[in-house]
């Protein structure tokens, strides 16, 4: 884990949030991958667990809404190569979100700040 935010902001904020996620997943297996600028990449991360005997991953991306080119475009694309690479390999992507939950999130999030700041 990056120690210091200000090194790696974005590296810093999802190891964060994988670790309150790895903590929820009842044991299952959580790897952080990157699309850019960190390491590891999404095909080092998927080459590593398929090394491991993995033969089912999942994918999720922080990237909640629609209309973004990593999430859209850039992950798909990758993960077709992937899968060329790996055949036998269960690979999933957990995307696009239902806009619904995404919703129902922000609004509790901003309940709860909004009642926080009229304590």
């Amino acid at each position: 884990m990056v120690q210091n935010p200000r090194d790696r902001p974005l590296k810093w904020g999802l190891e964060t949030l994988a670790e309150k996620l790895k903590a929820r997943l009842n044991g299952c297996r959580l790897v952080t991958a990157y699309n850019e600028f960190c390491a590891p990449s999404l095909q080092e991360a998927i080459k590593g667990l398929v090394e491991e005997g993995i033969q089912r991953i999942t994918l999720l991306t922080t990237m909640f809404t629609p209309g973004g080119v990593h999430s859209e475009i850039e992950i798909p694309q990758t993960l077709q190569t992937i899968r060329q690479h790996y055949p036998d390999l269960i690979l999933e992507y957990a995307w696009p979100f239902d806009l619904e939950y995404v919703a129902d999130f922000l609004i509790g999030h901003l309940e709860r700040v909004t009642q926080a700041a009229n304590r």
